[in-house]
């Protein structure tokens, strides 16, 4: 009897062993997600961790920390393609990284890797391996949630810009170079010849007044205006015809204040544009919705800023 017991015992033994020596002395952290986006633009939103509280499914502690089921996520060292990541659960602690691989310019991988650090304790290598699946489980979710997030326009952009059609193509417009940026007073200036110039020949307004600004390199600033409308009319010393492709694209948002928000407008176009590869076959313009010489507070402005695109 005492034989089978220690025979019992020694085959315990043996298991326990066996069992401890089998187990992966680390446990791994492996999530992927490929997401069909530009891959410049999805990377700056994803990488600016104050827009991470948006999305984030749970606890928002500060812009860097975040809680959910449970743990507790750091964003540590920014890499020029990663994220360093620190997760704690009580005693235990993983340091992950978040990996935004660009496979093309319009596709990106999400990749988030991590190994935990062995424990000598049996107990507590089962219970951190208990931990780490459900962490996979809990990144797998948060890199859906990113992929969601980071693919919405307007989220990754500070506009909300939309691609229309060219609907007005006719155009006359004149043009004046001056020494400081252009004022109102100028802008509708050269406006009212236009609209003189098109009563004169028996044509109608059919859109709003067109605005392009353009800083030269010696301190000057060439103020193009354009006025839509329903023909064409003969060229003049002052006043150009000017045509744009009826039915071509053109990217559109509408801002409300002055020229320093109205170039923060044109800023965006331009990386939305770059980062859809998208080529500007013209010049881009404003669009006036308000009367400025009407409307001295420039917070007060609305305009509609147009970028034509190829």
């Amino acid at each position: 009897m005492r034989k089978w017991l220690v025979l019992l015992l020694l085959l315990i033994l043996v298991g326990f062993c066996a069992f401890f020596f089998l187990l992966p002395p680390k446990k791994y952290i492996r999530q992927q997600e490929q997401v069909s986006f530009s891959s410049k633009a999805f990377s700056r939103g994803l990488f600016n961790e104050a827009t991470w509280q948006q999305w984030w499914p749970g606890e928002k502690k500060d812009t860097t920390t975040f809680r959910y089921k449970g743990n507790t996520y750091s964003i540590g060292k920014k890499n020029l393609s990663s994220l360093l990541i620190n997760i704690c659960n009580g005693n235990d602690t993983l340091i992950t990284e978040l990996l935004a691989i660009p496979l093309t310019a319009d596709s990106i991988e999400l990749e988030w890797v991590g190994a935990s650090r062995p424990s000598n304790n049996l107990f507590h290598q089962l219970q951190q391996s208990r931990w780490v699946e459900g962490l996979n489980s809990d990144i797998e979710t948060l890199l859906q949630k990113m992929k969601t997030f980071y693919t919405q326009v307007d989220n990754v952009y500070p506009f909300k810009i939309r691609e229309v059609k060219v609907v007005d193509s006719t155009l006359i417009s004149t043009s004046a170079t001056v020494d400081a940026y252009p004022t109102p007073t100028l802008v509708y200036g050269l406006l009212d010849k236009l609209k003189a110039y098109a009563k004169l020949q028996g044509a109608n307004e059919t859109g709003l007044p067109m605005l392009n600004i353009t800083a030269k390199t010696n301190g000057n600033y060439l103020a193009r205006v354009a006025l839509p409308i329903d023909k064409k009319l003969p060229d003049t010393d002052e006043i150009q015809y000017r045509w744009m492709l009826g039915g071509g694209n053109i990217f559109v948002t509408e801002v409300k204040g002055g020229p320093h928000t109205i170039q923060q407008a044109f800023t965006t176009m331009d990386q939305y544009a770059n980062d859809f590869n998208r080529v500007a076959p013209a010049i881009p313009f404003q669009s006036l919705v308000t009367d400025r010489r009407a409307e001295p507070d420039t917070a007060r402005w609305i305009t509609k800023v147009y970028w034509p695109v190829m």
